[in-house]
């Protein structure tokens, strides 16, 4: 039997998102308001994975009310403040308890974050948990984009230009024009679909393969053209990080990818140009890991390096912003109770005399006294 009834949460259900880009809303609010946030969270996981369907966005407000002690006449203030999740994609083969796990740490970071802010707000009660989804087209690459002007400002990408308005409305074979520009580069207008470049397209195996490309699809290409390695990273708000980095190590070929808005491949031909700004302002080449965007300066660095990282998922590291200070106050959340009791107490021995027992019948021998002389807590 469960120790919180679902009496003591309410379910509301609303079709227009307060969050922009959200199309559904769905509130979990609490009645009981002894739920703590990761024990709320924790009872509610059921019914929000019930909600879940493959290929939709979604993402997760939690709303608590803080409190704090005024510092002018001593009252309690009590407000309540928004805690975000990122937004999450949830996929037919997503991991659903994972990815739950990954939503709830995101949002008790937050809280502590908030807390360990210096302005004195610690946890009242929860109000309710929002979760604001909508559809999410799936992976593909398929639409002609023109490059955002960031992108085309760095000189790193390749953007396959048509021959005529039908090419450009009927676009859905970007991918196999920018694998075949990676395997045959030119020095002058490479963005230009030439015969020879169409030629050279018709040369890979697309054998049971459709266009638009989805991501999931790619694994099969490379099956099927031993020789070909793909890596396909993902842009938003001037941030690139990886979204599928091959399994497939140490082939002769290796073409980069970069998917613009879910829909649209163009071709990376200099990662160090593309991905520089995110490190540092320093101009030199750098040499990156696609695996987790870290870069080294030398190439027998890089090397090394990826030796260790490929035992590992792909991830993109995020370091705290400069100047940031990151402490720890609530050392009661560190222990299972809040306060541990030591008692002890100190006693003087004194013999004492006693009958002989009687060897026949079991016995417990009484030869010292304990007197007490000392106690403490």
């Amino acid at each position: 039997m469960s120790l919180f009834p679902k009496q003591q949460l309410k379910f509301e259900e609303s079709k227009r998102s307060a969050l922009k880009g959200f199309t559904e809303e769905h509130t979990i609010k609490a009645t009981n308001q002894t739920f703590d946030p990761k024990t709320f969270l924790m009872v509610v996981k059921q019914m929000v994975l019930e909600k879940f369907q493959s290929q939709t966005k979604v993402r997760f407000v939690l709303k608590a009310r803080m409190e704090k002690v005024s510092p002018t006449d001593g009252s309690s203030i009590v407000e309540v403040r928004n805690f975000q999740s990122k937004t999450a994609i949830v996929l037919q083969s997503t991991n659903l308890d994972e990815l739950w796990f990954e939503i709830v740490e995101q949002i008790l970071e937050n809280i502590a974050i908030f807390q360990m802010n210096g302005s004195g707000w610690t946890f009242h009660s929860i109000v309710s948990l929002d979760i604001h989804t909508v559809k999410y087209k799936p992976l593909r690459g398929g639409t002609y984009i023109a490059l955002p002007k960031f992108l085309a400002s760095k000189k790193a990408v390749i953007n396959m230009k048509f021959k005529s308005e039908k090419w450009r409305n009927e676009d859905v074979q970007c991918f196999k024009l920018c694998t075949a520009r990676g395997l045959n580069p030119v020095k002058d207008h490479p963005e230009r679909i030439t015969r020879q470049l169409e030629e050279q397209a018709e040369t890979l195996n697309f054998d049971g393969i459709s266009f638009p490309m989805k991501l999931k699809d790619i694994k099969k290409f490379e099956q099927q053209n031993p020789h070909i390695s793909v890596n396909v990273l993902g842009y938003e708000a001037k941030k690139i990080f990886p979204l599928r980095i091959s399994e497939m190590a140490e082939r002769e070929h290796d073409v980069n990818l970069l998917l613009l808005e879910d829909k649209h491949f163009v071709l990376i031909n200099d990662l160090s140009r593309l991905l520089s700004h995110q490190m540092s302002n320093h101009k030199e080449k750098r040499f990156f890991c696609l695996r987790c965007l870290n870069s080294c300066t030398k190439k027998e660095v890089l090397d090394k390096h990826k030796e260790r990282c490929e035992k590992h998922d792909c991830v993109k590291l995020r370091m705290p912003e400069k100047g940031s200070i990151l402490e720890f106050k609530n050392f009661k959340h560190s222990v299972h109770v809040p306060i541990v009791v030591y008692a002890d107490c100190e006693c003087l021995t004194k013999p004492i005399e006693s009958c002989k027992p009687n060897s026949e019948h079991s016995y417990t021998e009484q030869y010292q006294k304990h007197e007490p002389s000392g106690f403490c807590i």
